[in-house]
């Protein structure tokens, strides 16, 4: 994706039991500030945004133990995690600001099958000094439409509120 701000950097993930694993190459940025080039790495799911929607919609499961800190942004309660996924299911994204690493920020959508089960998710991330804050819900809403193009081509089909409620009754 690239566009007056530079090349973002954009990669899908798969689920690996209880980590993800950066499956795609990043785009190469030309700008000054470089970043970590996560393909092949594993990352713990709780503070990853690709992570973080795996687990919002049950796609993964945390891994007993302690969660581990990264940065000193990174959410290690359960509960303050399980609040933050409950976050994603409402807002349709997750985000991830510095938790993976400092001075890195990253949104990510959930790719759903034919099904309607959640079994990828699509990511954008670009360090904090060009992807403000402010600037994460546009981005996060391209990545949502983005990783809503991917699941049709999938099969998936979102039902209308309409045919909620009809299979509610049935």
């Amino acid at each position: 994706m690239s566009n007056q701000n530079g090349t973002q950097a954009v990669d899908r993930a798969a689920r690996l039991l209880t980590e993800v694993v950066h499956a795609a190459d990043p785009m190469t940025f030309t700008g000054l500030i470089g970043g970590t080039n996560w393909v092949g790495m594993s990352v713990a799911l709780h503070c990853s945004a690709l992570g973080k929607v795996l687990l919002a919609y049950g796609a993964a499961q945390l891994p007993p133990g302690p969660l581990e800190r990264r940065t000193d942004k990174t959410v290690t309660s359960e509960a303050a995690l399980r609040a933050d996924l409950a976050g994603v299911r409402a807002r349709g994204y997750a985000v991830t600001d510095e938790e993976l690493e400092p001075g890195l920020i990253a949104v990510a959508a959930p790719v759903r099958g034919y099904d309607g089960a959640v079994i990828a998710a699509l990511s954008v991330s670009a360090p904090t000094t060009r992807m403000t804050r402010e600037r994460v819900p546009v981005a996060a809403g391209h990545c949502v439409q983005e990783a809503a193009g991917l699941s049709a081509v999938l099969g998936y089909r979102q039902r209308t509120a309409r045919q909620n409620r009809k299979a509610g009754a049935a």
